[in-house]
């Protein structure tokens, strides 16, 4: 008796068959699409980090071509948080040299790690950071930035403060809170990066000091 006569004799063997394969081809398609996001994911790693390398090796040592208008206003902004992220991190406590810092490298290390935090939401932000980041950041907000970006700055604070116990999480507020914060941004975000590099362009002379 050949394969296929036996197949017809036995249709539940056919139907068994047949799923096998379905299966096979399922978990084979699975295992592909699961290693070609293993590698996309390891590639936007590795390119994250090549960024850095680069944003670091250009603001190690400032100049006065640094601080051209022509420089882009967020890269300027990443950049001298990277700068003196650097200084920071050749002590042997980051959060007491963070206390020791100036007021305006603690604005620029605040503004850099505000922007480059809640590219997704503002919420984010706060769930990433702490103190005395946090305190230092409202404070660079508000004086540098002000309008509407810390207005809602200032409200998501409030509400994320872990050492205030007078208030809680309201989830449907904050999403809208930071709902409203992306819409600022999509209009906004040219004239909110300005406004702090124009801080650093006003007060570079610190840096160039160094």
């Amino acid at each position: 008796m050949s394969f296929f006569e036996y197949i017809a004799q036995h249709p539940w063997v056919g139907v068994v068959l047949v799923l096998l394969i379905a299966l096979t081809v399922f978990v084979w398609c699975k295992a592909i699409i699961s290693g070609r996001k293993r590698n996309e994911e390891r590639e936007r790693i590795i390119a994250d980090l090549e960024r850095e390398k680069a944003l670091r090796n250009e603001f190690r040592n400032v100049d006065e071509a640094t601080f051209l208008e022509g420089k882009d206003n967020y890269r300027l902004v990443i950049g001298m948080c990277a700068h003196v992220q650097m200084k920071l991190e050749k002590a042997d406590n980051m959060n007491e040299a963070f206390g020791e810092l100036s007021e305006l490298k603690k604005n620029v290390y605040s503004l850099g790690y505000v922007i480059e935090d809640s590219k997704k939401k503002l919420s984010e932000y706060f769930r990433s950071n702490g103190e005395p980041l946090l305190s230092a950041s409202k404070a660079a907000v508000n004086d540098v930035i002000g309008g509407k970006f810390a207005e809602l700055f200032n409200k998501e604070f409030i509400m994320l403060d872990e050492n205030d116990e007078t208030t809680s999480v309201d989830n449907g507020l904050l999403e809208k809170y930071d709902e409203d914060f992306e819409t600022l941004m999509n209009k906004s975000a040219d004239e909110i990066y300005k406004s702090a590099a124009d801080y650093i362009r006003r007060n570079k002379a610190e840096f160039l000091s160094e």
